[in-house]
């Protein structure tokens, strides 16, 4: 879970109880991260709107065309970078098993609620 953000040979070296204490401190953090993303952002963007702020979402050729760039720059970026390859691999496989989880469990409601805001 650590390999490329540690030396492993000295994460291999640290006693068991260290190791566990800097996962969890990671985890902590990473929680903190998401819930303060969480509570800030629609601040920020209510803060934005009020200040006359148009949102505006990506037309799709938008869209389609940063998608073809991005898998353009992943396929160069793989083609030189076997680390690079195998971290993209699997967080293709996570993700579309991901997303089609995504769409029965959380998408359905989102937009419902999207359309139907408390208050």
């Amino acid at each position: 879970m650590l390999m490329g953000l540690v030396n492993l040979e000295k994460w291999n070296a640290l006693p068991k109880a260290y190791k566990s204490v800097i996962e969890q401190a990671g985890q902590a953090a990473n929680s903190w991260m998401m819930a303060r993303y969480d509570q800030a952002n629609p601040a920020a963007l209510k803060k934005l709107l009020v200040g006359g702020t148009k949102l505006h979402a990506f037309s799709p050729p938008i869209m389609q065309a940063c998608l073809k760039a991005t898998r353009e720059l992943y396929a160069e970026t793989s083609a030189s970078n076997a680390n690079f390859k195998k971290v993209l691999e699997s967080m293709n496989s996570f993700t579309a098993n991901g997303y089609q989880w995504l769409q029965v469990a959380e998408l359905g409601y989102d937009s419902f609620m999207a359309r139907n805001p408390q208050g």
